[in-house]
């Protein structure tokens, strides 16, 4: 029996099951970003790392405190521009009011691109509760609880600054096609891909200079200034202008009646109360973006974090004690095997080292 006849009360007219599958989607994204960070802060990983914060020069501690007091007063500023006062002057959660705490929520697979070999470092001189990456199934990377990504800067960062970027995208699409009255979607969408590659690389030149955090291993021969500590590998612009760009169109493409294609059907749906359609909008909404992110960013890394180079010289507090000295870990690199993350060590003996076997021939 299908949803729409078991439930007529709810369902009025044929109800798609691109709908049914979207609106489970992002049930399910909701549900697993509560139950990995509700097992997070009600755990025992919930604890600050401060490994290393203490040879940071003053200078730099200074910078970090006044990034993370700026983070603070963007996001007040945004969620009180975007979501409240749209809402007390409507009564209802704007479009971009939704798009923006769906940008938040993608906070959750901020350090996924860890998942498989440490090769992205934040800083234990940001405020910090470590991470709830050891509670992602089949995390395979050692010391997951000690990555400092639960900072003040980036738990904000998501609903600041990658919203802003999702808005001012699609606004950029809309006036480009209001300029070009027969671009086609396709066009569209590779044009505002394109216009996202230099302002990204600028950006997060600028995020890597100043050391807000660090692609740690790359692939060499796919990386600017490889070995350097701003090293800056180009398929990370690939993969995250891409994910921009089909958030921008997310937020673009809508219909007559205001959905997005991620919602288109929701009309169909008889809610209860307009605060129900609203929530299963978002749902629908988030969780389209969080496929995005997982399909055209992490999934890549895991495949980038096999072929990774050898760190550079980075300071204690930026490699946390996830690996190198005074760990069992050797800091990912050519010759450096992978750990699994219940290893005991994926330090190698060396081969002169080792009994020779003894030749006997039959």
């Amino acid at each position: 029996m299908s949803i729409a006849s078991a439930n007529p009360a709810v369902f009025g007219k044929t109800v798609s099951t691109g709908t049914k599958l979207w609106i489970a989607n992002g049930i399910f994204w909701f549900v697993f970003a509560a139950y990995i960070w509700g097992s997070w802060i009600l755990g025992p990983d919930f604890k600050e790392n401060a490994i290393g914060r203490e040879l940071a020069s003053p200078g730099y501690v200074t910078w970090i405190r006044t990034v993370e007091i700026a983070s603070i007063v963007l996001f007040i500023w945004q969620v009180t521009q975007f979501v409240l006062l749209p809402k007390i002057r409507t009564g209802k959660f704007s479009i971009d009011g939704l798009f923006f705490i769906s940008c938040g929520m993608l906070y959750l697979q901020e350090p996924w691109l860890n998942y498989n070999s440490h090769q992205f470092f934040y800083t234990t001189v940001s405020y910090n509760r470590g991470s709830w990456c050891g509670y992602v199934p089949g995390w395979n990377s050692p010391h997951p609880e000690l990555i400092p990504v639960g900072s003040v800067i980036w738990a904000t960062a998501y609903f600041t600054l990658v919203g802003l970027w999702v808005f001012a995208g699609s606004r950029f699409m809309a006036w480009w096609k209001s300029r070009h009255p027969n671009i086609t979607p396709l066009q569209l969408v590779l044009t505002t891909f394109l216009v996202f590659i230099p302002f990204d690389f600028v950006l997060e030149y600028g995020i890597l200079t100043t050391q807000l955090f660090n692609y740690s291993s790359t692939v060499p021969e796919l990386t600017l200034w490889a070995g350097e500590k701003n090293q800056f590998p180009l398929y990370e612009i690939v993969s995250w202008c891409a994910c921009l760009t089909c958030w921008s169109s997310l937020r673009h493409f809508q219909n007559d009646k205001g959905e997005t294609w991620a919602e288109r059907g929701i009309s169909n749906i008889r809610f209860p109360s307009e605060g129900m359609k609203t929530f299963t909008r978002f749902l629908m909404i988030m969780g389209a973006s969080q496929v995005f992110f997982l399909l055209l960013y992490n999934i890549p890394y895991f495949v980038w974090s096999t072929k990774g180079g050898a760190y550079p010289a980075y300071e204690a507090y930026r490699i946390a004690g996830v690996c190198g000295p005074n760990t069992n870990y050797d800091c990912p690199g050519p010759s450096v095997p992978l750990p699994r993350r219940h290893s005991y060590t994926n330090r190698t003996v060396a081969p002169e080292s080792l009994p020779q076997p003894i030749y006997q021939p039959h």
